[in-house]
């Protein structure tokens, strides 16, 4: 068994675990503010459109409330359109889609490490390859926040998001694939 590649292997793995799930937990983030500027906005739509109509019936000074709430709705939709954390949350998503793959290539590879099943040259070439597609990923991934990383690391350590146990993994598997006691 390759130690010293197995070590890097597991460090890196360790980093996707954590990139990815940090990119899921940013993409929650822009989504959530993208909900929220969409509500804020039929709110002000709505109290812009209420006002203005009222004026036909009542007094002038709801035409003051209507031109207020107007401006801060165009003040609004222009940073809709600046800002897009809805296209941020899908671009992030994107990234821990891709991230998820290359996780599981790296469980897929220190598997075979592991059970001696691929030769040290073919070790490096796999390694060397992941390193290529986490590049181009990184590259065109979308910063994340501190809040976003706060988030995954209590998903991961504290709520445990990416374990499972023996029991909760036998109730997807067949019967014959079921381990008891972490043994086979």
């Amino acid at each position: 068994m390759d130690k010293a590649n197995l070590q890097v292997i597991r460090e890196a793995f360790g980093r996707v675990v954590y990139t990815h799930k940090t990119h899921e937990k940013e993409a929650d983030l822009q989504l959530n503010q993208a909900n929220w500027v969409k509500w804020f906005n039929i709110v002000l739509i709505a109290v812009t459109t209420g006002s203005l109509l009222s004026t036909i019936f009542t007094s002038n000074n709801l035409l003051l409330v209507g031109a207020i709430a107007s401006s801060l709705n165009l003040g609004f939709s222009i940073f809709q359109l600046s800002f897009n954390p809805e296209q941020k949350g899908a671009k992030h998503k994107q990234v821990a889609s891709y991230l998820w793959l290359i996780r599981e290539r790296y469980l897929c590879l220190m598997t075979d490490i592991i059970s001696g099943s691929i030769s040290k040259a073919e070790v490096i070439l796999r390694r060397d390859s992941l390193i290529n597609d986490l590049d181009l990923i990184y590259k065109s991934a979308p910063a994340t926040s501190n809040k976003a990383y706060e988030k995954a690391r209590e998903a991961l350590q504290i709520n445990e998001e990416f374990t499972f146990t023996d029991e909760e993994l036998n109730k997807f598997l067949p019967t014959e694939l079921h381990f008891k006691n972490n043994k086979k």
